[in-house]
């Protein structure tokens, strides 16, 4: 079961990943702020583990009319999308 919850001081571009203990090189959420674990404390506790906010990319290829399309406005061209990663 997942369940989600909103973390109202966390920083923009930041998001929330999961609560366990942080692997090292990891970004985690204390009361001090983001800390990025390292070797120094192996057996820290668990907290939530935070990552920066990756932009969204998306791949279109040209098409001929009546596929699963985009149309541009400015160029009547019909596209569909190859790619899609967030």
């Amino acid at each position: 079961m997942k369940h989600e919850i909103e973390i109202p001081d966390l920083p923009e571009g930041w998001e929330a990943v999961s609560y366990r203990v942080p692997e090292e090189g990891e970004y985690y959420f204390t009361r001090h702020g983001f800390e990025q674990a390292t070797d120094e404390w192996p057996d820290r506790p668990a907290a939530i583990i935070v990552r920066k906010k990756q932009p969204r990319r998306i791949v279109l290829e040209e098409v001929e009319a009546g596929h699963e399309k985009v149309e541009f406005f400015h160029d009547r061209r019909y596209w569909k999308i190859v790619e899609d990663g967030k």
